[in-house]
Formats: C-alpha cells, sequence, structure tokens
C-alpha cells in the first residue's frame, strides 16, 4: 500500500513538474505567437477596409491568401487581377484585330497625345500647347490637371481631365513634389479612356513643344502592337546620372504603343502601391519574427523616387521592357544660349523641345512663344528637314559654312573639319549653370576665346512654300545679326563676309530612303556677291564628300 502510494506521490511530482514546464513555455513562445497573429490580422483588416474597392469577390481575395507559397509579386498580381479586366471586350477585340493586320505607317490621328499640366501653370503654359497643336490637322490630345481652372477653357484648346485621387500612394522624397505619383499615372489613365482607334500614347509636359508630323514620321519605323517605350536622355550629365541612362525624360517627352499602354495600364498602380499582404504569406508560414511579418504591410516599392519618369521607368522594368533612343526628344536641361546644341541635331526629324522658359528665346529679338510660332513656319513647309545640318566650304576652305536648315547659317573664317563642325559649340550651361565638357552627355566643343574667331550668324527670316520652289527646291533666307561689337572689331578681319547680310539657300525636300539611311545633304556655295551668298543643298552624288568628288 505504501509502495502504491509513493508510486501515486511520485507520478504527481512529475506530471506537476511537467505542468510547470510547460506553463513557462506557453507564457513565453505562445504569447509572442498570439500577439503576433493577433497584430497583423488587426492590420490585415484594417487594409482591407481600406482597400474593399480592389477586390472584386471574397473568393478573389480568399484564393490571393492560398497562393502564399509563391513569391509574393505573384500575390501580388493575383490581387490586382481585377484591374485587368478594366479593359473590356472592345479593347481586347480591337487587339485581336489589329494583330491579324499587317502594320503600317504611325498616322497622326491614331496617336494621343497625353499632357501632364497643373491649373496654376496653364494660363502661362497654354499658349505653347495651342501653337502645335493648331500646327497640323487631326492632332489629339489631353491636358491632365490636378483641379478645375478658374477660366473659361478655350475652345482652340485641347479638352481636359482632371487626374484621380492618388492620396494611397505614398511619397517620401524629402523636398520633391508629391505631383510626381499623379503625373506618373496619366498615361494610364488616358488608356482608361478607351479611346477609338488609337496606336500610340505620346506623355509630354504642358511646356513641351511637340512637331506632330515629325513625331509621326519616327513612329512609323515601329509596331504599334509590341510593346515600345520611346524616347531620350537629358543633356545634363549629371541628370542621366541621378536618375537613369535608361529612363525617358517626360519633359522630351516619351511614346508608348498600344501594345505596351495594354500591359502598363493594369499594372501601374500595383507597381506604385503594394499591399498588406505579405503578412498573410508569413503568418500563414507561422514566422515567429514579428517585425518581419509587419515590415512588409502596406509597403510601396517607389516612394523614395523623385518624379514621374523614374516612376514609369520603374515600372517598365518591371516588366521588362527598355528604353528605345530616339534622339529627336530634346529634354533640353540647359541654360542659356541655345544656337550651339540645336544647330548641330542629330541626323533625325526634331520631335520636341522642352523648357523653352529655361533658356534664352530660340530666335534674337523675339519672346519665347515668337520665336517658336517662327520655327514652326519652317516645319509646316518642309517639316524632316528643320535643323538638319549640311556643311560646305568657299574660296577654297578659307571659309567653313555650316547651315541648320530652318533655324541659322553659321560661317567661320578659316577651316573647320565637317568633324568638328558637327560638334556642338557650348554656347550653353547645364540646368545646374555648369559649362564643362564633362558636364554634357554628349560631346562639345568651347566657344573660341577670340571674337573673330566665333561664327558669324544668320538667323532665318522666312521659308517659302511649295508655290515658290525654283526647280523643285524650297528656298529659305537668312539674315545677319547685329552684333555692333563684333562688327566694330573685326569688319577688316572679316572681309569680304562683312558686307554679306543675306545668305539664300535652295534644298531638296527630304526623300523617303533619308528616314532608312540618314546621310547629311551635300552643299555648294554657288554665288557670293558682295551682299549676299547662295547656297544649294542636294543629294550627295557618288563619290562625293564635304569637301569635294573623290577620285
Amino acid at each position: 500500500m505504501m509502495a502504491t502510494i509513493n508510486k501515486s506521490n511520485s507520478m504527481r511530482r512529475s506530471m506537476s513538474g511537467r505542468f510547470i514546464s510547460f506553463e513557462s513555455s506557453f507564457s513565453w513562445i505562445s504569447f509572442v505567437i498570439i500577439l503576433s497573429c493577433g497584430c497583423s490580422c488587426v492590420y490585415l483588416l484594417h487594409s482591407v477596409v481600406l482597400s474593399r474597392h480592389k477586390f472584386s469577390t471574397v473568393h478573389n481575395f480568399s484564393s490571393s491568401v492560398t497562393q502564399c507559397d509563391t513569391n509574393i509579386f505573384t500575390v501580388e498580381q493575383s490581387l490586382f487581377a481585377s484591374s485587368t479586366k478594366d479593359l473590356n471586350r472592345t479593347q481586347m477585340e480591337t487587339v485581336k484585330r489589329t494583330q491579324a493586320q499587317p502594320k503600317e505607317g504611325a498616322a497622326l490621328s491614331r496617336v494621343v497625345f497625353a499632357i501632364a499640366g497643373a491649373a496654376k501653370n496653364w494660363p502661362k503654359r497654354k499658349e505653347y500647347v495651342k501653337k502645335w497643336y493648331n500646327s497640323a490637322e487631326g492632332v489629339r490630345a489631353i491636358i491632365w490637371l490636378d483641379k478645375q481652372v478658374n477660366e473659361t477653357w478655350e475652345p482652340d484648346a485641347p479638352p481636359f481631365k482632371v487626374s484621380g485621387d492618388t492620396s494611397r500612394f505614398s511619397y517620401t522624397f524629402k523636398g520633391g513634389r508629391r505631383s510626381a505619383v499623379r503625373l506618373a499615372r496619366i498615361v494610364s489613365e488616358t488608356f482608361r479612356l478607351e479611346l477609338p482607334d488609337v496606336d500610340w500614347f505620346v506623355m509630354g509636359d504642358d511646356d513641351t513643344f511637340f512637331f506632330p508630323m515629325n513625331l509621326v514620321k519616327v513612329l512609323s519605323k515601329y509596331d504599334h502592337r509590341k510593346m515600345y517605350y520611346i524616347g531620350s536622355n537629358s543633356e545634363t550629365h549629371s541628370q542621366n546620372v541621378f536618375f537613369s541612362f535608361k529612363q525617358a525624360f517626360g519633359g522630351g517627352g516619351f511614346a508608348i504603343s498600344y501594345g505596351l499602354a495594354m500591359e502598363l495600364a493594369p499594372m501601374q498602380d500595383s507597381c506604385l502601391l503594394r499591399q498588406g499582404i505579405q503578412s498573410i504569406c508569413w503568418l500563414k508560414k507561422l514566422h515567429l519574427d514579428f517585425l518581419t511579418i509587419t515590415r512588409g504591410v502596406g509597403y510601396d516599392r517607389y516612394p523614395h523616387l523623385y518624379g514621374s519618369d523614374d516612376r514609369v521607368f520603374a515600372c517598365m522594368s518591371e516588366l521588362g521592357v527598355s528604353l528605345t533612343k530616339e534622339s529627336g526628344f530634346h529634354q533640353m536641361d540647359i541654360q542659356g544660349d541655345p544656337t550651339g546644341l540645336l544647330a548641330t541635331h542629330p541626323q533625325t526629324p526634331l520631335v520636341s523641345i522642352h523648357h523653352m522658359d529655361l533658356f534664352y528665346p530660340i530666335f534674337p529679338n523675339r519672346t519665347r512663344l515668337e520665336a517658336m510660332d517662327h520655327l514652326l513656319k519652317a516645319a509646316e513647309v518642309e517639316p524632316y528637314s528643320l535643323l538638319q545640318q549640311s556643311i560646305c566650304y568657299a574660296d577654297h576652305g578659307n571659309w567653313s559654312i555650316s547651315i541648320s536648315w530652318g533655324y541659322v547659317v553659321q560661317v567661320y573664317k578659316g577651316f573647320l573639319t565637317p568633324k568638328d563642325l558637327e560638334t556642338p559649340l557650348r554656347t550653353f550651361n547645364t540646368i545646374r549653370r555648369k559649362n564643362a565638357d564633362v558636364d554634357f552627355s554628349f560631346n562639345t566643343r568651347p566657344v573660341p576665346q577670340g571674337l573673330c574667331m566665333r561664327p558669324s550668324l544668320y538667323y532665318m527670316q522666312s521659308v517659302n512654300g511649295s508655290s515658290a520652289r525654283i526647280d523643285g527646291l524650297i528656298e529659305s533666307i537668312y539674315r545677319k545679326t547685329n552684333d555692333l561689337k563684333r562688327q566694330g572689331k573685326c569688319a577688316e578681319k572679316l572681309r569680304p563676309l562683312t558686307s554679306v547680310h543675306r545668305i539664300r539657300v535652295l534644298k531638296e525636300p527630304t526623300k523617303d530612303s533619308w528616314f532608312e539611311a540618314p546621310r547629311r545633304s551635300c552643299c555648294q556655295v554657288k554665288d557670293w556677291s558682295t551682299d549676299s551668298i547662295e547656297v544649294h543643298l542636294t543629294g550627295c552624288q557618288h563619290g562625293e564628300t564635304f569637301l569635294g568628288i573623290t577620285e
């Protein structure tokens, strides 16, 4: 009997020890588990309530949770799958129909400009927009504003819309502008309007001056049914370093094909805003690291980025689409005199000019708006030749002439090689007011220190239309600027150029072959009289160079 009692007491002591051990374990480990799960569930329910419009049904939400064994990005994409349904049957049928058709050149009527603006800036920016918007038939554009404007909307301006609410997106760049989030979504918002007959969406700012016919010619090289992200970089090297050399700068404009817009629109919000799904996955896997559980909740991937362009680029990276560079898009991150840059334009159509308020008017003795309107007159006659450079020599190389058609003729005393002449003179500074050769994203050359070594400038006065063509050539007239200081000091050194006040240029229209294999027009000085020079620009013959005919 005593043995039985002792055995019973021993068993009770053993059970008591185990219970105490279990209690201790429960009080620490289980408490952490319950606390972590409880906090996560509360935060999760809060996130679901705030974001309930993003979930179509409870079934969709449940199916998303069951996918936690996959990576977080797959889960996130499934949550936003409902936004993909925004592509209605009409859009999908349009895609199927266009995919079955052969590729054709782009049409201006099938390009939609999505212009980023702000109500407070519209009164001083609207004249720029109206100029290019009304420069050709069939231009389609929408101005996206942050709010309604306090004035009557003018009938010759593009229609406007107010951007959607972006308060749910985080923005953490210190000293930046939160409007960057709104602007980043403009192309997607335009796509969701379901406009008919659209092949391309072109993003730009309200101070971007587009040349629509040239844009269409550039886009004609590409198939809008495929995924294209087309644009260019900044002229200021540090801007490209800070943002990316692989990013299109929206001020210069960039084009997104319909095929790419169809992929971008459904995913962009999920790209910019990640919902609190990571906590569910961690909870399901019963991880005990509470900090890890809560850190992923409601985390945005790109709140730290500065602008809208880098946000668009980030989403392009997630789609796996790289930038296709076209050097006719000009961000114009420069200050000062733009002549040196514009007078050496690449061999591609001029598509855009941005930041007109940052640099001097492109034509002297005119306001910025008047100067752009003057350039547009040349574009109306021969858009593809605008700013295209040609080089020729006179008097056995004693005079070097560089012609930027429709803009300016530069005449140098002495011989400069074509390689030198096609390199921009640093008449301008970077956007940060620097002027060294390493500050730019392209090669430059310094402005000569000697006043008489600098070029004499003849700016475009007029361009005559097709009715005034001579033997099929387009006539343009250039007049010398009145630089009294230079004229007084260099008059003797620059004879006989001193008395020349007018240069007449006759040019062949651009041929289709130029777009396939660009080559500068060959240049011949046909006449040099006391007060004028006549130059002809034609296609180069076999064996012809800027220096003459080779044997």
